[in-house]
C-alpha cells in the first residue's frame, strides 16, 4: 500500500491496525457515494409544499392570501385548504393561492394545504398565521367617531313575527372604512334576529343615510361592519364594538 496513503489512514484512525482502517475507511467513503446518488437519482415523482403568506389584495386586513410553493411534478394536481376555525376560498381547486380569513374574534389559526393527484394526498404542509392586530388597531383608529342612529324607529311589539313588517332607517354621523356594511337586528323575546333577512346586509348611501325594512319586535338594533363580517341569524347578545364591529346603537321600539 502507498505510504502516504498508509499515513493518512493512521492520522484518521491512529488507535486501529492497517486492515480495520482500510475497512472503516471503505465503508464510509461507500456511504458518502451512495448519499450523493441518493441525492442527484432520488424520486422524480416526489412532491414538496412550501406556504407562503402576504396581505390580501384590497384594505381587509383580516384576510391573507397564502400561496403553496411546490416542487415535483404539477401534472393533476388539486389543492385542498383547509383551516382550524377560518375560512379559505376557495377550499378546493387546481391553483395553488387562496384566501384566508380570520373567524370572527379569532387572531391566530393554522392553515394546512393537501396537494391531490387522483385519488392520492401526495404531499401536506401548514402553516401558522397571526392576525396584524397593529395594523387592525391603525385602521380602527380611522373610523373612530363614527356613531349610528336609528331615526325611524318600528313600534314597539315584544314578541313580533313573520308576519309584523315596518320600516326602519337612520343616518351614520362620521366617515366609516370604505367597504362597510350595516346590519339590523331585531328583538323578539331573549333573541335578537337579523332583518329583513339573513345575509342581507345594507349599503350606506352617498347622504350618510340607511332604510330597510323589518320584522317587528321589542327593540332593535343597527351595527356598521367592516368586509367580511360574518353576521349570526341569530344572537343572545350583541357584539361589542371592536374588531369587525366599527359601530352600534340599540333602541326601544316606539310605544
Amino acid at each position: 500500500m502507498n505510504e502516504s496513503f498508509n499515513q493518512f489512514l493512521l492520522s484518521l484512525f491512529p488507535s486501529m491496525n492497517l486492515r480495520r482502517r482500510c475497512t472503516i475507511f471503505c465503508f464510509q467513503f461507500l456511504a458518502v457515494i451512495a448519499t450523493i446518488f441518493a441525492a442527484g437519482c432520488g424520486d422524480r415523482n416526489l412532491v414538496q409544499v412550501q406556504l407562503h403568506t402576504r396581505p390580501s389584495p384590497g384594505k381587509d386586513l383580516l384576510r391573507l392570501e397564502i400561496q403553496a410553493q411546490v416542487t415535483g411534478p404539477l401534472t393533476g394536481i388539486r389543492y385542498r385548504w383547509f383551516s382550524v376555525s377560518g375560512g379559505c376560498e376557495p377550499q378546493e381547486s387546481d391553483s395553488p393561492i387562496t384566501t384566508f380569513k380570520f373567524a370572527e374574534n379569532a387572531t391566530r389559526d393554522r392553515v394546512t394545504v393537501e396537494l391531490w393527484r387522483d385519488d392520492k394526498v401526495v404531499a401536506r404542509n401548514d402553516i401558522d398565521v397571526t392576525l396584524d392586530e397593529e395594523r387592525l388597531r391603525v385602521e380602527s383608529e380611522r373610523v373612530i367617531g363614527v356613531k349610528i342612529e336609528i331615526t325611524n324607529i318600528p313600534p314597539y311589539q315584544p314578541y313580533g313575527g313573520d308576519k309584523t313588517h315596518a320600516d326602519i332607517g337612520g343616518d351614520v354621523d362620521g366617515k366609516a372604512a370604505s367597504g362597510c356594511k350595516i346590519f339590523v337586528y331585531a328583538r323578539a323575546g331573549d333573541t335578537w334576529y337579523i332583518q329583513p333577512m339573513a345575509d342581507s346586509p345594507l349599503t350606506i348611501r352617498p347622504d350618510n343615510t340607511w332604510t330597510s325594512w323589518t320584522h317587528t319586535g321589542s327593540s332593535y338594533a343597527a351595527l356598521i361592519v367592516r368586509p367580511g363580517y360574518d353576521a349570526p341569524s341569530r344572537l343572545d347578545l350583541l357584539p361589542p364594538i371592536g374588531g369587525y364591529v366599527v359601530g352600534r346603537t340599540v333602541v326601544e321600539g316606539r310605544k
